[in-house]
């Protein structure tokens, strides 16, 4: 029977599950989760990647002595490390949500235009040129300092295996992946770094080795797998992953970098096959999560969500003031103009604001696509909250079909699988994962 250990790294948490493949469809049970977080460290905020590492090795060794042959990392995108001349690495990895990334942005705004024709994707301060800007305008010097780079789970894998890989899921997400699949070289002079030498490959292959196991080169971007754990999608269907992000939209086989979508913002990032994830980002949870902490709720999340009243008033979470507020209760106030009264109407209106900002999108993605979707494929974390699944129902006009929760960890499974040989191809593939989710479905209530 074979095995494979995922290791799934999100914005504040990091796990490892362990897979197998009987019966015709993909089991797995996660084995450790940890908390992590970014910290201010020198002015800057920076990621732990000893944490991480230590996770990511805990799990080779787990799946060593469990049957194991591969190993499969993914993480939030963007986010990468900066090696020396000798393969050192030069300093903590930078979040994303640091805010000389905002600068940058600002810096780069006469290049929007021609960056979108170039790339596809859409405009925000964490795209990876946007760091690499920001770093080079801290220290012009350190561009030649720093000879290599990679993000996160690459980055992960080398400091593992010793093997240097870019991603092609992952590389979608810096803003410097060109229409064609392959690095843009006028995105990088934007930025003032050199062009990479080495080219991002699609995944599915196998790669070094780090305790006896292989590295498997998976849909290393969370989304990407998070994608691919929902098995075959219908033409019909828009998918949204919901966790610390909420990532809304559908597959489609060629980039649209028109200026319309442009104007709305939408990004063409890669699937693990070789398509395009068109989506849109909406703060997700991470608002919904920050509420709850600074209120002090005494009830986990979906108990609070569960016992929401309707709100009076909701907020757009687009906004740009949701990027890294010190107090996101009084941001939320701020915009909304009034405070919620009590705990279940600050439910309400964190339920009703995620959710109606998300309803602005199927529309916009109709437009953009020339399709008529007719449901959405939920999953993540979000998916288990049957007020935010009801509401999203209720909000959309669309029916909701939910599950699976872990469809990073279904989908960075499955790609493994298909590296080592289990799969003959992505359909396949795809099929083994639609016979392994477990869907609950939401319909709305027609009026």
């Amino acid at each position: 029977m074979p095995h494979a250990v995922a290791v799934d790294l999100g914005a504040t948490s990091g796990r490892f599950a362990l897979g197998n493949y009987q019966e015709g469809r993909i089991k797995f049970e996660v084995v450790e989760q940890i908390p992590h977080g970014a910290t201010e460290r020198n002015g800057r905020l920076e990621w732990d990647l000893d944490l991480l590492l230590s996770l990511c090795r805990r799990a080779a060794d787990y799946g060593a002595a469990n049957g194991a042959q591969t190993l499969g990392i993914d993480s939030w995108g963007v986010d990468h490390g900066f090696l020396d001349a000798d393969g050192n690495l030069l300093g903590a990895p930078v979040c994303y949500r640091d805010l000389s990334h905002l600068d940058a942005f600002e810096a780069l705004r006469p290049h929007r235009e021609r960056l979108y024709a170039l790339t596809g994707i859409q405009h925000q301060p964490f795209n990876t040129i946007c760091q690499l800007y920001a770093r080079r305008a801290e220290d012009p010097m350190f561009v030649s300092s720093a000879k290599d780079w990679m993000i996160f789970p690459d980055l992960l894998g080398y400091l593992l295996s010793g093997e240097r890989n870019h991603e092609l899921t992952q590389a979608s997400t810096t803003q410097l992946l060109g229409l064609d699949g392959q690095w843009s070289a006028e995105a990088f002079e934007i930025a003032g770094w050199p062009t990479p030498e080495r080219v991002a490959h699609q995944p599915g292959s196998l790669g070094g080795q780090v305790g006896g196991l292989r590295i498997a080169h998976v849909g290393s971007h969370d989304t990407a797998s998070a994608v691919a754990g929902f098995g075959v999608l219908g033409a019909d269907q828009i998918f949204l992953n919901v966790g610390t992000w909420s990532l809304v939209g559908c597959v489609i086989p060629q980039p649209i970098a028109t200026p319309e979508a442009e104007r709305l913002n939408f990004t063409n990032e890669r699937t693990i096959d070789g398509q395009v994830r068109f989506l849109r980002n909406v703060p997700g949870f991470y608002v919904i999560n920050r509420i709850h902490e600074e209120l002090r709720v005494g009830k986990p999340v979906p108990e609070w969500l569960a016992s929401a009243t309707l709100p009076e008033e909701t907020v757009d979470l687009l906004h740009p003031d949701f990027f890294n507020p010190d107090s996101m209760v009084e941001t939320c106030a701020a915009l909304a103009g009034r405070r919620p009264r009590s705990i279940e109407e600050w439910a309400g209106f964190a339920l009703g604001s995620l959710t109606a900002t998300l309803a602005k999108l199927p529309g916009d993605l109709e437009r953009l696509t020339g399709r008529k979707f007719n449901s959405i494929r939920v999953g993540g974390g979000g998916s288990q909250s049957v007020a935010f699944c009801g509401a999203l129902a209720q909000a959309t006009g669309l029916t909701v079909h939910a599950g699976p929760a872990e469809a990073t960890v279904l989908g960075n499974v499955g790609v493994q699988f298909l590296a080592s040989g289990v799969f003959g191809s992505h359909a396949e593939m795809f099929a083994a994962i639609s016979r392994s989710a477990d869907v609950s479905v939401y319909a709305p209530n027609r009026r």
